[in-house]
């Protein structure tokens, strides 16, 4: 592991236990047994080392939900489970992104940007092998459904802990009904066949 790579992976571990504003370069300096002026010939400025740090975090959760996702599951129901965890998400990824788009809104722009054009191109790769495999119809338009797939879902999650939902309604339980309807009517026969033997196994766990 190089210099900068170790200093990376120590500003991140910082910024998920103290929050991406308590974070100081002199700390991390001090804590490292370097200079400064080290850190600033490293990454420019304070803006550049917080980013590559929490690119560090969200790479590391994307890989594990990564992970999840090739576990049990094939098919439609494996994008199922990779929702499911992106919504679920952790503590530390929710205070992280509100704390960059209150303090860092550039920053946050920066990343989020890079995230969204990283998620719709394995989305778009998973949908088409979907295609191939016969479980979305070939007459579905790819681009307009991950368009709309995309706006809908990241629509519930910025929204997390802030839904008005029925009484006994779970923001799990709205999240999963509108991904589970939205890839019904992208699906054929044989998809369909594949969610409804998920949602099966799902009540069974559950």
């Amino acid at each position: 592991m190089s210099k900068r790579e170790k200093v990376i992976k120590r500003a991140a571990e910082m910024i998920a236990e103290l929050g991406v504003k308590s974070l100081r370069v002199d700390d991390l300096a001090s804590d490292l047994g370097i200079s400064k002026r080290t850190l600033y010939e490293m990454f420019g400025d304070k803006e550049e080392l917080l980013y590559c740090s929490i690119k560090e975090i969200l790479q590391r959760e994307a890989e594990e939900i990564k992970t999840k996702m090739t576990v049990g599951y094939s098919g439609i129901p494996a994008l199922f489970e990779t929702f499911d965890a992106m919504m679920s998400g952790s503590a530390v990824r929710k205070r992280i992104t509100e704390n960059l788009a209150k303090f860092y809104p550039e920053l946050y722009e920066r990343i989020m940007t890079e995230n969204r054009d990283y998620g719709l191109a394995i989305l778009r790769e998973k949908l088409n092998t979907l295609v191939e495999k016969g479980l979305i119809s070939e007459m579905v338009n790819i681009d307009l459904s991950i368009t709309m797939f995309y706006y809908t879902s990241m629509g519930l999650m910025r929204r997390h802990g802030r839904l008005v939902l029925p009484n006994g309604v779970s923001e799990l339980e709205a999240f999963r009904y509108t991904i589970v309807n939205f890839f019904r009517g992208i699906a054929t026969v044989k998809g369909v066949e594949q969610i409804d033997d998920y949602i099966a196994q799902k009540g069974r766990k559950e």
